[in-house]
């Protein structure tokens, strides 16, 4: 096992250096001159002089061939310097440090919430298959993972901010602030991971094992947490994994409605006021998230089912 894990752990590696690589060509790719538009920014958008570009561009290293420019940057990075925002001119590491914190405590606090839904209420529909219980359920799954993030996250606020006035709307700090973009998040991952327990339980049910089980004596219930439950736990294991990487991508939307300040709303702050240094950091810390999470996943699953060792 200690050499698949080399082995991902060096793939996983290539894999981020090619992200760092597209991450950084994509940004100077852009139309214009990069170094321009970075000091236009500093500016208020007055256009530079050549000599001012021209200083500017020797001074941060502009100037150099792009291979070069990549590798000083890499080497940065490699030691933890990330650059200086060109917005606020404080360290983007020191930045990304406090808002990777909040986008985590919101991430695992959703997951979790999903989580305890899910998994219960998949049970429940696969012990009752058919049953009107089943088809209430399964109706309020598709409805959670019908509504777009950004629009049941204006409904909560509406309803518990501005109706009852039980919630803040916006903030970060306490519990209360806590609620509603958790919520948010986790409704539509909810009815995914939902319908799938549900799916992947029904099939284990079929099984002869299953049969076997019940004319031994157990109940239904008993031969359902005892037997089919624990064998289906590794499918369940990657589909949480997908969807904890999935949650990052309702993290920009949500952050930014509910002033949440995580890495989400701090990307989308950057784009908005040109801070390539802090687009470019947060681009690769989301893909570090990605690729860490996806590696969690498959040991997880490696640790609880030896058979699946020889092929993570």
């Amino acid at each position: 096992m200690a050499r698949q894990l080399v082995l991902r752990l060096f793939s996983a590696a290539l894999l981020l250096l090619a992200i760092s690589i597209a991450g950084f060509a994509l940004l100077r790719l852009m139309p214009g001159n990069f170094a321009e538009v970075l000091l236009m920014s500093q500016m208020d958008g007055t256009l530079p002089d050549a000599a001012a570009l021209a200083r500017f561009s020797a001074e941060n290293g502009f100037d150099a061939p792009l291979p070069q420019q990549y590798l000083v940057w890499l080497g940065n990075v490699l030691t933890g310097d990330f650059g200086r925002s060109m917005v606020s001119g404080t360290p983007v590491a020191d930045e990304l440090a406090l808002r990777v914190a909040a986008s985590l405590k919101l991430a695992v606090a959703a997951l979790l919430l999903a989580l305890a839904i899910a998994l219960p209420v998949g049970a429940v529909c696969a012990a009752f298959p058919g049953s009107l219980l089943d088809r209430g359920l399964a109706a309020f799954a598709v409805l959670g993972m019908s509504i777009p993030n950004f629009w049941y996250a204006l409904l909560l606020a509406l309803l518990f901010s501005l109706a009852l006035g039980w919630l803040p709307s916006t903030g970060y700090g306490t519990p209360a602030h806590l609620v509603l973009p958790t919520l948010a998040i986790a409704t539509s991952v909810c009815g995914i991971l939902a319908r799938y327990v549900r799916g992947c339980l029904l099939e284990e049910l079929a099984q002869p094992y299953m049969r076997t089980a019940r004319a031994k004596g157990l109940s239904s219930t008993r031969a359902l947490l005892t037997h089919a439950a624990p064998n289906v736990l590794p499918a369940v294991l990657t589909l949480t994994g997908l969807q904890f990487a999935r949650i990052f991508d309702g993290l920009i939307i949500v952050e930014t409605l509910f002033g949440w300040p995580g890495i989400g709303r701090m990307m989308v702050e950057a784009l908005l006021a040109r801070d390539y240094p802090m687009i470019q950091a947060s681009f690769l810390v989301v893909a570090c998230g990605y690729v860490l999470v996806n590696l969690a996943v498959d040991y997880a699953i490696a640790l609880y089912d030896p058979r699946t060792r020889e092929v993570v």
